[in-house]
């Protein structure tokens, strides 16, 4: 199985910190998060890697280069800085490469998952998407997801307006995901494409088979510096 990373963002609420460098390759213990995102896919035995990149790309091409030094195998895709495509917008170039189920993931997470689980999952399901979700404790969460009693994705919101009252939970997106080839068709050809706000509420429409796998380890998004903070107080390095 191969995986597409994407690696794009451009950390503008990271400041100064990317300034000049793109926000995958911010550092929390002496590694980037980059770094950080290979280690997990390569516990799963996941190994041939394609990173999706826009901003600065020079900066993750010359430090990660094919991917040797690091024990996987490396490609690039290349998006414009001012043509955003998207997360599922930015996988579209890595079709390609593609001839099996793969694995999507974002480059801006530090987090624990049993890869190997879900990809165990995903394949007893034969469902389309499996989908990594993590209880969410902030009050105002990143998405809100629902799923029947076997574990199925019904209802995928994303930012919803939705507030946690004290020690409540919602399901939120892991972004962490295993995909059929056939997802293409869906991301489409051309148009900016997100697998929260388009792909995922276009599967479940379809009645097409999501399935989640629900984890509890380690989980922060390093969108701003006071979660950069937090991780580099307490990410288990």
């Amino acid at each position: 199985m191969k995986a597409v990373i994407v690696a794009g963002g451009r950390g503008e609420r990271l400041k100064p910190f990317t300034e000049n460098i793109p926000k995958p390759m911010v550092e929390v213990g002496n590694k980037t998060i980059l770094e950080y995102t290979i280690e997990v896919l390569k516990s799963g035995g996941i190994n041939e890697i394609i990173i999706a990149l826009c901003y600065l790309p020079e900066v993750i091409t010359s430090y990660f280069g094919d991917g040797s030094k690091f024990g996987v195998k490396i490609k690039y895709t290349y998006e414009t800085p001012d043509q955003p495509l998207g997360t599922a917008g930015a996988v579209r170039e890595s079709k390609k490469y593609i001839d099996d189920d793969f694995i999507v993931t974002y480059a801006d997470i530090l987090r624990e998952l049993d890869v190997n689980k879900m990809i165990d999952i995903h394949r007893q399901s034969n469902s389309m998407a499996t989908l990594n979700i993590y209880k969410e404790f902030e009050k105002i969460p990143r998405s809100m997801l629902e799923i029947d009693n076997v574990g199925r994705l019904t209802r995928f919101v994303e930012h919803p307006q939705v507030t946690n009252s004290n020690g409540s939970f919602v399901w939120c997106n892991g972004s962490f995901y295993i995909f059929k080839p056939e997802i293409f068709k869906y991301i489409g050809e051309s148009e900016k494409v997100d697998f929260s706000a388009d792909i995922f509420p276009r599967l479940i429409a379809d009645k097409e088979k999501i399935m989640t796998f629900k984890s509890d380890g380690y989980f922060l998004n390093i969108g701003t510096i006071e979660k950069l903070e937090m991780a580099r107080k307490n990410f288990p390095v």
